[in-house]
């Protein structure tokens, strides 16, 4: 493979080659754990077999959380979700014969090889997807083979625990957008819409 330790591009250039043009962004605040772990649950709501939800952040910016929470608002108990961890991925099976939730902890790839070890043999990562919701945490360390297609939550630190929330919707979620952002509203949230990189 090309290897994942090759030269990394500027975080700034990454975002712009890896995210598609028909992308639609959303700007928050989360004010505490709990309310990471509700936009979770907010956006397990939204989410539909097949979709990439890709989690962005440093250490403690809350990525597992989130996680957490969308495993809970999947109907699945949150505690299945941990980390830090040593093993790349977790499949969790809905009792209610939902979707399988994927969980990859990417924080510990190094290779093309560590992706393909765990079904991840395409861009997009392909029949991986297959029926199943795949939430990615550390999804920087593996952007180039992310695709366009995805949910793409960028929490960093602000203040104590509050986090600056970014959310990116391209491929099948851009035309989710606007009902996702009415439900994290809804939800008492602090969101509001915003301009994607490619927009200016």
């Amino acid at each position: 493979g090309t290897g994942l330790g090759a030269p990394r591009l500027s975080e700034q250039d990454a975002t712009n080659q890896a995210l598609p043009t028909a992308t639609r962004a959303m700007h928050g605040i989360s004010t505490c754990p709990a309310q990471t772990m509700a936009l979770g649950a907010v956006l397990a709501a939204h989410a539909r077999p097949g979709d990439l939800i890709a989690l962005v952040g440093e250490l403690g910016a809350g990525k597992t959380q989130l996680a957490r929470g969308f495993a809970r608002g999947m109907g699945l108990d949150e505690s299945i979700i941990s980390s830090p961890t040593f093993v790349l991925m977790h499949e969790h099976e809905s009792e209610a014969g939902g979707p399988v939730l994927v969980h990859i902890d990417a924080y510990r790839l190094t290779t093309d090889d560590d992706l393909t070890s765990i079904g991840w043999e395409t861009v997009g990562g392909g029949e991986l997807r297959d029926g199943a919701i795949v939430i990615v945490e550390w999804a920087d360390r593996m952007r180039t083979m992310l695709g366009d297609d995805r949910l793409e939550v960028e929490l960093t630190h602000e203040q104590g625990e509050r986090r600056v929330v970014r959310v990116t919707a391209g491929g099948s979620w851009a035309s989710r957008a606007s009902g996702l952002l009415g439900a994290l509203k809804d939800a008492g949230m602090t969101f509001s819409d915003g301009r994607t990189d490619d927009e200016g």
